[in-house]
């Protein structure tokens, strides 16, 4: 079972959302800064370092074959809210449960 997610975010945690057909890793790097990285799937190896706030973090981007991704984290309630427009066509709206893969 996964860990309850806890504010404040500490400095070197590790978090992955685990989406059917993608996973990121959130690394918290300050306060106010931290590392999203697609570790599985098909645009594994995207990162990008963001800027968040209070127990809510929103990330979106264009990725280089013309999908949109969008990821609401909830820090506080353990979710992740994802919204995909692939480059092909179509919509998809996914809900995962983030967990804490280390207790830095």
């Amino acid at each position: 079972m996964a860990s309850k997610i806890t504010a404040p975010l500490r400095v070197g945690q590790v978090f992955e959302i685990n989406f059917p057909t993608f996973t990121p890793r959130i690394t918290i790097h300050s306060e106010r800064e931290l590392t999203v990285e697609i570790i599985t799937g098909e645009d594994s190896g995207f990162s990008d370092t963001v800027a968040l706030r209070d127990g809510l973090v929103l990330l979106s981007w264009r990725e280089h074959i013309g999908s949109t991704i969008v990821h609401v984290l909830d820090f506080s309630s353990g979710q992740a809210h994802t919204v995909v427009t692939p480059a092909k066509g179509g919509f998809m709206r996914m809900t995962g449960r983030i967990e804490c893969k280390n207790a830095a």
